[in-house]
This record gives structure tokens, C-alpha cells and sequence, in this order.
């Protein structure tokens, strides 16, 4: 008996293994994707693939949800969640799902406009009694029909400093963070309550998210699996801007002194108050974008990664100058030409940077967000068991009616290449029909979510690494029958 059951076990393994070596690189494996498979073959092909994957891609860990039929049937965690490799990666691990907070919003500003306390074409403005966009004309103008289909002319910069539209509202497409933070701030006000308790109230409890929120107890922080990027992603972050920048100021200061000094020799000094003006450019540049934790966390391992890069370059000059390669000593008399001991060093520094790319694409973590960070841009965190209960409710009444979940789905703005933008969410008309769709993306963390309504389906995808984008698109490909290309154009 013992042995019927092993043959049975193998010969199922056996099937799965044929099925993913099957396989395309991308897409249609089977009439429907993964999704028309039986359950226990699905969640057997997946249980192979995915580890393989994430070890080729070097993410260190992926929570998967899959929807079928409007519930729940498969949900798994892959790989580590923390730095140390530790702590495994399940179900219920919280990452920061960044932006798959914005259709969970719309799905909660969608019920107030249910219960009568918003309206979608009238201006959000209209329920606040203090100006919060910079100009008073957009507090007057901006619906939430224009926030949630980002046709708001509001900005995606995040961090600070813009809350004025860019253009007239409603007259094109411009995603939008600052859109949502001005939508959170309409929905404290009407519910006098602060934003991350509203959407408790009347979206995550109905729905049992009760691990979500857009804020966290302190004390709930260090469960959030860790982001990781790699090395060179900081160092390019810093010294991309500040190079270009130093260009851009250096070309104005050898225009300056060839015809306004009247000099044809540019000094060394002449080039001083063009670095100075790139350091401060990048400065202000990166603290606006990313804000103060991660401007210090880029501050930092660019100054880690020099500081090896200066160490090596010191160890190669210490090789050259025990070879002899260096010349000889000061002082002393030598046959032939002397070898330029400036050309070994830049020799030197050159072997030390191309050393460095065997660790520059080493995984380094990312400052965890803080549980008081409330910002309906970028600051959800959930899980992906969570996000599977957040996709069975985009199928259901428990929050909103039929009518206002299809006019999520229908009421959408073309933005081309079959890619458009409804209510709160994106929409993708592929071979299947029209499946909705948001990605998420935070230093250290890419994620995916795609709902087919006519199917009832669903599947989300969480990694805790920058190189996950590509991934999650993968696997969603796999599982829902399309190519990849649930993203915008």
C-alpha cells in the first residue's frame, strides 16, 4: 500500500513538472491560464515554479493569492521576509503594498457616494470648509470622478510641496498620488474621523482585511517583511543627478568665462560654484522625492559603496607599486622613460570600479516605513491574504452594489494600447475581456493585483524586492491566460 501511494505521489509530480516545463515564457499555458485548472494542479505547478523563480531573480520573498469562482483557493507564502533570511515569507506576512491602497480607497469612496455622503461629479471641495489644495480654483473644480480616473491635473509628487493641479482638470490623464491624499483628507473630514480608522469601518472589517491599514501600531512594524534593493540602485539614485547636474553648471560656467571673462583657460576653481550647485540641486531634488528616511538611506550606502571603492582602489595601487608598476621612486635615476604614476592610479580606481560590479547588485535593505506614516499614496500595508479578501469584495455587495463596482470597470478613460482607467482602477481590454488592474511600488517592494469580473478571478502578488516588477507580471500571466502587460503604456 505503502508503495501504491509513493507511485501515485510521483506520478502526480511527474504531470505537474510536464505541465510547467510546458510552459511558454510568458502567458497562455492553457486555454484560461492556471485559473481553469483544478485546484490541487495549480497550486502543485505553482509550488515549483515560484521557488525557482524568485531564487533566478534573486527576490528574497513572494505572497501569492489566487481567486476562483469569487473565493479564496489558493494562497502561499515563498522565501524570507526578513534581511537575516530568518523569518519565511506566508500568507499572512504584511508588505507594503504602496499603491494597491488606491482602488481599496476608491472602493471606500465609492460606498460614501452609495450612502449619499459624496458625489462623483460634484467637487470634493464642496464637503471641506479650509482650502487644502494650493490653488482655491482646483478645490472648486476637482470631482472625485477626476481623482479617482486621474484626470485631476493633481501631481504624483508625494512627499511635498504639490498640491496644485497641472492642468485643467478632466481634460487628460496624469496619474496621481496627491489626488488620493486629497480624496483621504475629503473622507476624514465627512466621517470626522482620521482616515485610516474610516477605512476600517467600511471597507476592511467588512471584508475581515483586519491585518491592513494604512497606518500601523508601532509594535506591528517590525512584522512587515523587509524591502530589499539592490546595491546600485542608491549609488545611481545620488550620483546620476548630481553628474548631470555638475555637466548642465559646468557648461554655464565655460560660457561665463569664455565671453563674459574674456578667458580661454578654464581654472580648476572656475568649476567650485558648479559643484556646489549640483551638490545642493541633488539635495533638495532627492529629499523632495523621496522624502527624509530614504534620502538618508540613499545618503548613506552611496557613501558605503565609495568608501570600498576607495579601499580598492588603494589595495590595487598597493599591488601595482610591490610589481613595480608605479615607477621608480622620487629621487632616483632610471633608464628609459618614466612611467606616469597618474595613469596607474586611474588604472587602479578603473579595476576598483569594475570590481565593484561583482557586489553592486547585492540585495541591501531599505528603511521600514513607520507606523505613523498615513498617506493614502503610498503608505497601505497589507497581505496577500488580505488582498484576496479586497478581490472577493470587488465581487460581491458587501461594500458597494453591483452598479457602482461595474461602473469601476466601465466608466473608464482610454489611454491607449488597449490600457485605460476607471474608477479607482486600471483596466486592460486583452483576449479574455476586460480584466482590472493596479500595481504597487515602493523602495524595496513591487506587487501586482488583476481581477477578471466575468470569471469571478483574481490574483494578487507581493515580493519584498525592487527586482520583483517583472515577476509579478509573470506569474500573473501564468495563472490568468494573457501576456503580460498589465501596466502603463
Amino acid at each position: 500500500m505503502r508503495f501504491i501511494n509513493t507511485l501515485n505521489l510521483f506520478i502526480s509530480q511527474l504531470v505537474v513538472m510536464v505541465s510547467l516545463l510546458a510552459l511558454p515564457a510568458y502567458g497562455q499555458s492553457d486555454e484560461g491560464g492556471m485559473i481553469s485548472w483544478s485546484d490541487a494542479d495549480m497550486a502543485g505547478a505553482l509550488s515549483i515554479y515560484i521557488p525557482r523563480r524568485i531564487e533566478e531573480e534573486d527576490i528574497p520573498g513572494l505572497s501569492i493569492a489566487v481567486v476562483k469562482e469569487g473565493r479564496i483557493v489558493y494562497e502561499r507564502g515563498f522565501g524570507t521576509a526578513d534581511y537575516a533570511g530568518d523569518e519565511p515569507v506566508t500568507a499572512n506576512t504584511l508588505f507594503e503594498a504602496a499603491s494597491l491602497g488606491k482602488p481599496v480607497a476608491a472602493l471606500g469612496a465609492l460606498h460614501l457616494v452609495q450612502e449619499g455622503e459624496l458625489a462623483l461629479d460634484r467637487p470634493l471641495g464642496e464637503k471641506l470648509d479650509e482650502v487644502w489644495l494650493g490653488d482655491g480654483d482646483d478645490q472648486a473644480l476637482i470631482t472625485l470622478r477626476q481623482v479617482l480616473n486621474h484626470t485631476s491635473g493633481l501631481s504624483n509628487v508625494v512627499q511635498c510641496c504639490s498640491n496644485e493641479s497641472w492642468f485643467e482638470p478632466g481634460t487628460a490623464f496624469s496619474y496621481s498620488g496627491v489626488g488620493y491624499m486629497y480624496l483621504a483628507h475629503v473622507m476624514s473630514v465627512v466621517r470626522e474621523m482620521g482616515f485610516d480608522r474610516v477605512m476600517h469601518q467600511i471597507v476592511f472589517e467588512p471584508l475581515g482585511m483586519m491585518s491592513s491599514g494604512y497606518g500601523l501600531a508601532d509594535f506591528l512594524v517590525p512584522t512587515v517583511a523587509r524591502g530589499q534593493v539592490p546595491l546600485f540602485l542608491p549609488v545611481l539614485a545620488l550620483l546620476v543627478p548630481i553628474v548631470a547636474s555638475f555637466a548642465l553648471f559646468s557648461l554655464f560656467t565655460i560660457g561665463v568665462v569664455r565671453f563674459y571673462l574674456g578667458r580661454l583657460r578654464l581654472e580648476l576653481t572656475d568649476l567650485l560654484p558648479a559643484t556646489g550647485l549640483a551638490t545642493v540641486f541633488t539635495i533638495v531634488l532627492l529629499w523632495v522625492l523621496l522624502g527624509g528616511w530614504d534620502f538618508v538611506f540613499v545618503l548613506g550606502y552611496t557613501g558605503l559603496y565609495l568608501a570600498l571603492l576607495g579601499l580598492m582602489g588603494m589595495g590595487f595601487l598597493l599591488l601595482f607599486a610591490f610589481l613595480g608598476l608605479l615607477g621608480p621612486a622620487d629621487g632616483t635615476l632610471a633608464q628609459g622613460r618614466e612611467q606616469s604614476r597618474g595613469v596607474m592610479v586611474f588604472v587602479a580606481f578603473a579595476f576598483a570600479l569594475l570590481s565593484s560590479f561583482f557586489f553592486a547588485g547585492r540585495n541591501v535593505p531599505v528603511p521600514a516605513m513607520g507606523g505613523d506614516v498615513v498617506n493614502a499614496a503610498f503608505s497601505f500595508r497589507s497581505s496577500a491574504h488580505d488582498m484576496g479578501r479586497f478581490i472577493e469584495g470587488m465581487l460581491d455587495d458587501r461594500v458597494v452594489r453591483p452598479f457602482f463596482r461595474q461602473k469601476m470597470a466601465e466608466d473608464s478613460v482610454d489611454i491607449g494600447d488597449q490600457i485605460g482607467w476607471g474608477l479607482g482602477i486600471g483596466t486592460r481590454d486583452g483576449a479574455r475581456g476586460r480584466s482590472l488592474w493596479q500595481w504597487g511600488s515602493n523602495p524595496g517592494f513591487e506587487s501586482l493585483m488583476v481581477i477578471d469580473p466575468a470569471r469571478r478571478a483574481g490574483i494578487v502578488i507581493m515580493t519584498n524586492s525592487s527586482k520583483g516588477a517583472s515577476l509579478v507580471q509573470e506569474v500573473a500571466s501564468h495563472v490568468m491566460g494573457e501576456e503580460p502587460g498589465w501596466q502603463l503604456p
